[in-house]
């Protein structure tokens, strides 16, 4: 007898909910009233809870009952590169990697109904990849600039850029303070994703140009845990290099610095869609300034408190990921489906759908048909 496996509590959705939620097993052991034995049991599939424990993990980690009987396609991931700051914790990145799961899921089910941009990523086995070579990674820059018909005009909008060519960009609300941004490798496209706690369009712009320097530098990186501390260091110093090649052209960019005034690094912000730090320290790279103003305009910074709001910073309005947006608001306004089936057929809660999807709070709140009417013939 075939049993349908969506009726078959499956013990890895258990394990993914609890750590979205950034629970430990004590945690919610001691939340639901469990022991963390039986926790650990549920998660290694040894034993299935009963029913009134199945409605106690339901209700305290958010999670629509079908989530944890699917039985969703197997995703390949390759390694994720996260952009964090050296006190995040396991659980911080824990918590990141399994939203991305949940962004997996939901792809995977909008691929059957959307047909997404094909990839379109140049072809850099020729290029010298040895990326410890700066112009390595600045042949690099270039070589994507020309693929992609940029020229050496500025990047307006790198969320864009990035999803016109096949990359698949998520909204996702992290811990700024520990994980930033990230991306990881994926079997047909690359997933990045960008934080909603940072509001600054500048700086997005230049989170857009870092992971997709890992995406295309670093795919032969398997596991990110098995590297050294100045093996990472390294690496995030290469994709920083790369999103300054890539956002601020090297020959356009010193044509147009012509002051070193820190007022006209103010002006040139307009233009490049850069922030001001960045364009300091690109100016630096290039040998436009040296050691010493570097550091003068680095002062000049500090004393205008410019290292964590620069000015224009709350002008710009954030770059949105839209292809996802779009994609669900299309099923909806066609009636191919209604706000439950997304839910439930995904079965991803709602509010990760609308987050992942960069859709505002609510729009999934199920909308009971209008009654139709019609006039009568005479």
């Amino acid at each position: 007898m075939n049993v349908n496996q969506e009726t078959v509590f499956n013990p890895k959705r258990l394990r993914e909910a609890r750590l979205v939620r950034g629970m430990t097993i004590k945690g919610l052991a001691d939340t639901i009233g469990v022991s963390k034995q039986a926790i650990s049991q549920f998660e290694l599939g040894e034993h299935m809870p009963k029913q009134e424990t199945m409605m106690a993990l339901i209700n305290t980690l958010g999670f629509p009952k079908s989530f944890f009987y699917k039985d969703f396609k197997e995703q390949y991931v390759g390694n994720t590169f996260f952009r964090a700051n050296a006190t995040a914790t396991k659980m911080s990145k824990e918590m990141q990697l399994n939203k991305s799961l949940l962004a997996g899921y939901i792809y995977s089910y909008l691929s059957d109904l959307i047909e997404f941009p094909d990839l379109n990523l140049p072809d850099v086995s020729e290029l010298n990849t040895n990326w410890d070579d700066n112009n390595a990674i600045e042949e690099l820059a270039k070589r994507v600039r020309e693929y992609w018909g940029i020229g050496e005009n500025p990047i307006a909008n790198i969320v864009h850029l990035l999803e016109r060519n096949g990359i698949m960009v998520f909204s996702v609300d992290t811990d700024s303070q520990k994980v930033d941004a990230f991306c990881q490798h994926r079997t047909g496209r690359p997933f990045i994703f960008l934080g909603n706690d940072k509001q600054s369009a500048f700086r997005r712009q230049f989170d857009g140009g870092h992971e997709l320097g890992h995406v295309l530098m670093h795919e032969d990186i398997d596991n990110q845990d098995t590297l050294s501390r100045e093996e990472i260091k390294a690496m995030e110093n290469q994709a920083n290099r790369f999103a300054s090649a890539l956002l601020l052209p090297a020959e356009a960019f010193a044509k147009s610095v012509t002051s070193t005034s820190l007022l006209h690094f103010i002006e040139l912000k307009k233009y490049w869609q850069v922030s001001i730090g960045a364009m300091i320290y690109r100016s630096y790279q290039l040998n436009i300034i040296d050691e010493s103003r570097y550091t003068s305009l680095q002062k000049q910074m500090s004393m205008r408190k410019m290292r964590t709001k620069e000015p224009l910073d709350d002008v710009y309005p954030l770059q949105e990921p839209v292809v996802l947006k779009k994609s669900i608001l299309m099923l909806l306004e066609h009636n191919v489906k209604n706000e439950l089936q997304l839910i439930q057929e995904m079965g991803v809660p709602q509010e990760f759908i609308e987050m992942l999807c960069n859709l505002p709070k609510g729009t999934l709140n199920y909308k009971e048909p209008e009654p139709t009417i019609r006039l009568v013939k005479r």
